[in-house]
């Protein structure tokens, strides 16, 4: 979720040259820097699904959003045309994403199982010798070898290694895992927050 605060609807956009980008937070601690920093203790916020804020953006003139502000250097600013492909791109309920950054449980590993079974999800590859593509994997302290699930085109790139996003469905995933026994599992969004998952809590995906 994201919050929009303002003390009045109007104040909500902030102004870079002739452009104007809604103000949005990531939490209440971001919200209360902004309050520290422009002194205007009648800030009021409204949460609402990151959907919602993002449609409600390109819905309108807006250049883009600027969140968490007064947050130094975790301030950033998502351009329109960012924004928009981040929306053509994503799943529609952004399943994946949602339940790596709610609360976990002992659940949440069979959950985020279960979504790779119905959502839409990235791996990273890149070129490697000889002109073939190679599939990106981490490797854990303890040797474990894990291919690196994503749940949306632009985590990949926010890895920084020049990789691309490659689609791939749940019956691709579980065939790679029946070729390779090697590997263990799979991580999901390693840019973070991220979760390790192994063969036995991919059942689900395995069993299809």
């Amino acid at each position: 979720r994201m919050s929009i605060g303002s003390s009045r609807v109007s104040d909500a956009a902030r102004s870079r040259g002739d452009q104007q980008f809604v103000l949005v937070y990531s939490g209440g601690a971001a919200l209360q820097a902004a309050v520290s920093a422009d002194k205007d203790t009648d800030t009021s916020a409204m949460g609402q699904p990151v959907l919602t804020v993002l449609r409600y953006v390109l819905a309108s003139p807006y250049a883009g959003i600027i969140i968490d502000g007064a947050s130094g250097t975790a301030r950033a600013v998502y351009p329109r045309a960012l924004l928009e492909r981040m929306l053509a791109e994503a799943e529609p309920e952004l399943e994946i994403k949602s339940l790596l950054a709610g609360e976990r449980t002992d659940a949440t590993a069979g959950e985020i199982a279960a979504a790779l079974t119905r959502a839409k999800f990235w791996l990273a590859v890149n070129t490697a010798t000889e002109g073939r593509y190679g599939v990106a994997e981490a490797r854990s302290p303890q040797g474990d070898r894990l291919l690196e699930v994503y749940s949306h085109p632009l985590e990949v790139i926010a890895m920084g290694r020049g990789d691309q996003p490659a689609p791939m469905t749940p019956g691709q995933l579980a065939n790679a895992l029946r070729a390779d026994e090697g590997i263990t599992g799979v991580i999901v969004d390693a840019a973070g927050p991220w979760i390790k998952l192994t063969r036995d809590d991919l059942a689900p995906l395995l069993a299809d």
